[in-house]
């Protein structure tokens, strides 16, 4: 249950923020919204407020907005015309303007949280510089139950400030430790106690090479939310190239079959989710602000449906001095559409198949 309801409030949050950026940008302009919604389906309330209808609807899984002028207009007697309203007034400034607000929301949205997870684990900077963070011990995460760590008397949140007589150890060192030597001496810190857990090493029985049967993270110096911001931010904008590559490769992966590393569906994401909630904050975090910034990325993909492939169509069309024929720019979208839907579904597919046979 806490998976899925942290799966649900990081995908719809990342959607209602890139849909009130469109909101937001189109009212800057001048252009009317005729609906909000957070959620998608049935509506279950709805009020009217500035002229907009704002509404929550059934399935807590995203949302959206409805601007005029995004579409044709349909005669009495079934015949498309062009729009006169809206969206289809504006000029290619404006239209840019609104189209691109999601992708800076969820980009901004993305680095503030980036830099509020390295805020809580400051290890996480290196994600960012590149650079190991120096540590200054190792912080258990998750303890399996049943593990030689549960049996140790180990628990969630100790901090080992040494193994074997080595001080303030990274997770590196701790591994070592546990994989090589033939006893275990750890000095923990829980809370203002101090305790000390000793063992003969390995314990009958155990792996090769042996596991202790924890997850852990360094501890390291604490760093500032205010701080991090520029760093994340900066970080944002250089992954962008790569991110890209990742959409083509895993798509291209996607349709030939080949392995894929670079883009997860839904039930690869609800199992991110999973595995992030079982070790705290900080990591459901980290995972918010990589779908925030796979977000602003993917939407900025000149493909027709999303935001980079409208905004390319409005580009074509300023640049022809006309507009396509009524009906047409629409038809491209839903092809668009229709694709990405099919990819997605493609890599759900595949992700279910490898979930079923282990």
């Amino acid at each position: 249950m806490l998976t899925a309801l942290t799966f649900a409030l990081i995908l719809t949050s990342a959607v209602v923020v890139h849909e009130l950026a469109h909101y937001l940008n189109a009212r800057s302009v001048g252009v009317e919204v005729r609906a909000f919604s957070v959620g998608i389906g049935p509506v279950l309330l709805r009020r009217r407020w500035r002229g907009t209808e704002w509404r929550l609807s059934l399935l807590p899984i995203g949302g959206y907005v409805d601007l005029p002028g995004m579409a044709p207009k349909v005669g009495d007697d079934g015949e498309l015309t062009h729009s006169d309203e809206g969206m289809a007034k504006k000029g290619l400034a404006a239209k840019l303007w609104v189209l691109v607000g999601g992708v800076i929301a969820n980009y901004i949205l993305g680095s503030l949280l980036l830099a509020w997870a390295i805020s809580l684990q400051p290890a996480y900077q290196e994600i960012v510089t590149g650079v190991p963070v120096p540590a200054e011990g190792s912080i258990v995460e998750v303890v399996n139950e049943g593990s030689a760590a549960d049996s140790l008397g180990l628990l969630s949140g100790d901090v080992i400030v040494a193994v074997n007589g080595v001080q303030r150890p990274g997770p590196d060192v701790v591994v070592d430790q546990v994989q090589t030597a033939d006893a275990l001496r750890l000095t923990v810190e829980r809370g203002a106690e101090t305790l000390m857990l000793e063992t003969a090493w390995p314990l009958p029985g155990s792996e090769d090479p042996p596991l202790l049967g924890i997850q852990i993270s360094a501890l390291a110096e604490p760093v500032g939310f205010l701080e991090m911001v520029p760093q994340t931010a900066a970080f944002g904008i250089r992954v962008i190239p790569s991110m890209v590559s990742g959409f083509v490769s895993g798509f291209a992966a996607a349709l030939t079959g080949a392995e894929n590393q670079d883009v997860a569906g839904p039930v690869g994401m609800v199992g991110m989710v999973n595995q992030a909630t079982q070790v705290g904050l900080a990591p459901v975090l980290l995972l918010a602000a990589v779908i925030n910034f796979s977000l602003a990325v993917f939407n900025l993909l000149p493909i027709p449906g999303l935001d980079g492939g409208r905004m390319l169509l409005s580009t074509v069309v300023a640049f022809r001095g006309r507009p396509f024929r009524p009906g047409q720019e629409e038809a491209l979208h839903f092809i668009g559409v229709m694709a990405v839907l099919a990819l997605i579904v493609l890599i759900t597919f595949r992700e279910l198949g490898a979930l079923l046979t282990g």
